[in-house]
């Protein structure tokens, strides 16, 4: 028995944060609807861990606005292990919001984009041809459309009508990064409360098809991939991210700015890294990616 007088077999139950990180005005408290619709889209995904000296998080979640409508994440994440050469392949994808399944787009693009800066890992030592990994990405969007409408003549025009996604991966080898870009998903170099940008745009506009923002598979070729090489620093933090939290971070001026550059200074829990991506900040609802890197060292 315990000084109380109560068994010590029996525990106190465990506190569980409640709601979401307010940043700011707070955004409307809503009763997330489950999404409805093929294939199964989950409200939120987490991952993380430590690889080749590295320390990764990754993180997409529904925004406001799908959570009270009851429509699917249209953001997604990839992460893929290269052993042979110690590179990180890591990507995310914002499915466009006119084009009905722009979900699926966005999580085949990632996955066939990795899978293809594997492949090419696995056959040269010099740098990475990124035209051929948006080329077979995009490929994967009109080959789903042609089995989906039996439409076998179908090109990009078509596909990009239901599954237009933008796309941006990363290579991380060491200290070294390889970024490249369809879109305006951008990436950020997280160093103190300074974000460096490294490519894409976060001045963005709502994306409608045929609207402003470029995304595949109608854009492929390598006149539209946006390239970028860097060093990642001793206390840098690569942010590749979607345009839900490029806006409200706002090239980090401003109180989002302000506290991701403190909460991210060391890696969070993989949960946490969620719930910190969860933020409520008034006007902005839209689905939220996030993949975050700390230089070696950070751990």
């Amino acid at each position: 028995m315990t000084a109380a007088g109560r068994p010590a077999s029996v525990r106190r139950r465990a506190r569980l944060a409640r709601g979401p990180v307010t940043i700011g005005e707070p955004a409307a408290a809503v009763e997330a609807r489950l999404a409805a619709g093929e294939p199964y889209r989950p409200d939120t995904i987490a991952d993380g861990g430590n690889v080749f000296g590295l320390t990764v998080r990754a993180a997409s979640v529904r925004g406001l606005y799908k959570r009270y409508t009851g429509g699917p994440r249209q953001d997604d994440v990839c992460l893929r292990v290269h052993q042979a050469s110690g590179t990180l392949v890591a990507a995310v994808a914002d499915g466009v919001s006119g084009a009905a399944r722009s979900g699926l787009g966005a999580a085949l693009a990632v996955r066939y984009a990795t899978a293809a800066v594997a492949r090419q890992l696995d056959d040269r030592a010099g740098p990475l041809d990124w035209a051929s990994v948006f080329e077979h990405a995009a490929w994967s969007l009109v080959e789903e459309h042609r089995r989906a409408s039996g439409d076998g003549g179908a090109g990009a025009e078509e596909a990009s009508e239901s599954l237009a996604t933008t796309l941006l991966v990363a290579a991380v080898r060491g200290a070294e990064v390889e970024v490249a870009a369809v879109g305006d998903s951008p990436a950020f170099v997280l160093h103190g409360k300074d974000y460096d940008p490294v490519v894409g745009s976060s001045e963005t506009v709502d994306g409608f098809v045929g609207g402003g923002v470029e995304s595949l598979p109608r854009f492929s070729g390598a006149g539209a991939v946006a390239v970028a090489r860097r060093s990642l620093g001793s206390g840098e933090v690569l942010l590749l991210c979607t345009d839900g939290l490029a806006m409200p971070l706002a090239g980090g001026a401003g109180e989002v700015g302000r506290a991701l550059a403190r909460e991210l200074a060391r890696p969070p829990d993989v949960v946490d890294f969620a719930r910190l991506l969860d933020f409520s900040r008034s006007t902005y609802d839209d689905d939220r990616s996030l993949i975050a890197v700390w230089a070696a060292g950070r751990s």
